[in-house]
């Protein structure tokens, strides 16, 4: 769910950063957390994320500014406040030798909840988290997905403000993943409370972020909207992150029919998104790529990029493979399922037809990638 413009932040930080034996971890000139967002970290593994986590919840010591519901954290009576009014769950439950229902509990007598009232706030939220019926069951008998689930019914039980998710599925496998985000999403939907979710894996930054903010070598480089940052990517490093690993480089050329270029050395045009004229690199997501046996319908006019070529590889990709064609100006790599490359007769010397729309190609930041 994400929060209105006019939401006062409840989490802000400026200059903030963690630093240890003269190396700067983490830095991040301005991060706000509004109510109702989902904030997520995303960044290749040892980008800084959880350190930056650990700085935003008070569990680093960090330089800079730190600003909760309007007041400093300068002092260690603050830095309390902040700690009881946060929740934190880790990829790894750490969970007590006790029952579950005590776990979830656990938060709430910490933070001098009478022993009712906890009682009555962990059976709500092991209600809300579908786990009730194990209320009396210890740890060492629970699967990981319900492990976690405990996990994150104790620090939503406390009824936190900021909630500090740090990978919080890397642990669980793809179905109870799966089911796992919709039911958070479904959680976070009826909560004002604003969630910072740390996560190395693309697609589940998307999935859940309302902002998105992408780090390397602990600093945020940009930071938007999923669709807006995924779409335009400011870096070729962030466009390597996200597999767009097809690099066109030439000038851009905005036509007087609105359309924009990106005309390669070789003199070759391709269309792509609107950009500013002058020297260029963009990017090309293979996914975005269709291949043909020969030349498309003529109906498939928005492809506006059609180009012939060779195969150049075929490599597994997962479940899919990645095809590189060999076009006559550019490499251009394309992800298809091995039904689609039988069904094409695609093998390396092959005549194959590459072809995506304009809306495919992202610029990104001039001179910023240069090709061997």
């Amino acid at each position: 769910m994400s929060a209105s413009a006019s939401a006062v932040p409840v989490l802000v930080a400026r200059d903030l950063e963690v630093v240890r034996a003269g190396r700067t971890l983490a830095h991040v000139d301005a991060l706000e957390l509004l109510p109702g967002d989902v904030h997520v970290l995303l960044g290749a593994n040892g980008a800084g994320k959880s350190t930056l986590l650990k700085a935003l919840n008070g569990l680093e010591e960090a330089r800079g500014t730190l600003e909760f519901e309007g007041r400093e954290v300068t002092t260690a009576a603050a830095r309390l406040v902040l700690r009881r009014r946060t929740a934190a769950v880790f990829q790894r439950p750490y969970l007590l030798a006790t029952s579950v229902r005590r776990n979830v509990e656990s938060g709430l007598r910490l933070r001098g909840a009478a022993r009712a009232e906890a009682r009555r706030r962990a059976e709500a939220a092991l209600g809300l988290l579908g786990i009730a019926h194990l209320a009396e069951r210890r740890p060492d008998r629970l699967s990981g997905g319900e492990a976690q689930r405990v996990s994150i019914a104790r620090a939503l039980a406390v009824d936190p403000a900021v909630l500090f998710l740090d990978e919080p599925l890397g642990a669980l496998d793809p179905p109870t993943r799966r089911i796992l985000v919709a039911e958070l999403l479904d959680i976070f939907a009826h909560r004002a409370m604003a969630v910072v979710w740390v996560t190395h894996d693309r697609d589940e930054a998307l999935a859940v972020g309302d902002r998105v903010s992408f780090l390397e070598q602990g600093r945020i480089v940009q930071t938007g909207s999923a669709v807006e940052l995924f779409a335009h990517p400011a870096s070729s490093s962030f466009a390597d992150f996200l597999g767009l690993d097809a690099y066109l480089e030439g000038e851009i050329v905005n036509a007087a029919d609105g359309s924009t270029w990106l005309r390669l050395a070789s003199g070759a045009a391709i269309a792509c998104r609107e950009a500013a004229d002058g020297p260029a690199v963009a990017c090309l997501p293979p996914e975005d790529v269709v291949l043909f046996a020969g030349p498309p319908a003529e109906h498939s006019t928005s492809l506006r990029n059609v180009l012939p070529g060779m195969v150049k590889s075929v490599s597994p990709a997962g479940r899919l493979l990645h095809v590189v064609v060999a076009a006559e100006s550019v490499d251009v790599a394309a992800l298809v399922t091995r039904a689609a490359r039988e069904e094409l007769g695609l093998e390396v010397g092959g005549y194959v037809v590459a072809a995506f729309k304009a809306s495919a190609v992202h610029p990104i930041a001039r001179h910023e990638r240069r090709l061997s």
